[in-house]
């Protein structure tokens, strides 16, 4: 059974019994009702081929939208917990998975949508970002170096990397990584993956 058709383990005690049990299918089905999104995070990962765990869902949005989702996810039940420029975390006050926008102006979202594919999460479907798009957003937070997302996001791209048989010497692969990664990131996971 895949992963985002289980059903989500974390819940509250509410009047002495638990809330009840959201599935992921849910929560895309009512984020669908408040504007147009791109799987992104874990899940896209797993879309791709990867099985991994992931503990929230994540979602790329136009940036022009941000004021529109942040009140609809308000009227499910989701409280802003942290804001940046380009991202937005948000925590369901019902015990529901929580839920991160990512932020990208209306032409990098237009490109990335219409290069985007269908998937089935099951009993709905979503799109995500193609597979050099879900590398190029992986590689752009691999060069900013944050501690607490390297190892996670080096085996995401590993992994995609030998899941989908990607040709790393091919140069449109090493031009994805130069421009959203560097040299030092492609020089890594060219040499993790050489081997296998």
């Amino acid at each position: 059974m895949p992963l985002w058709r289980c059903r989500f383990a974390r819940s509250q005690i509410k009047s002495g019994c638990y809330s009840r049990l959201v599935t992921i299918p849910e929560i895309i089905s009512a984020s669908d009702r408040i504007g147009r999104f791109l799987l992104i995070g874990g899940h896209a990962v797993m879309a791709h081929g990867y099985t991994r765990t992931t503990i929230d869902l994540d979602l790329l949005v136009r940036r022009a939208e941000r004021e529109t989702w942040a009140s609809g996810l308000a009227a499910l039940g989701y409280e802003c917990r942290h804001s940046h420029d380009n991202f937005q975390q948000f925590q369901s006050t019902k015990g529901d998975m929580d839920l991160d926008l990512m932020f990208v102006g209306d032409p990098t979202f237009d490109r990335m949508y219409l290069a985007s594919i269908e998937k089935s999460l099951g009993s709905i479907a979503a799109r995500v970002p193609s597979l050099e798009h879900l590398v190029a957003l992986k590689l752009h937070v691999l060069k900013q170096n944050l501690a607490h997302r390297i190892l996670g996001d080096f085996d995401d791209v590993i992994q995609l990397v030998l899941v989908n048989g990607i040709d790393l010497a091919q140069p449109g692969w090493r031009e994805i990584f130069l421009k959203f990664g560097n040299e030092q990131i492609y020089d890594k996971i060219r040499d993790a993956t050489r081997s296998q």
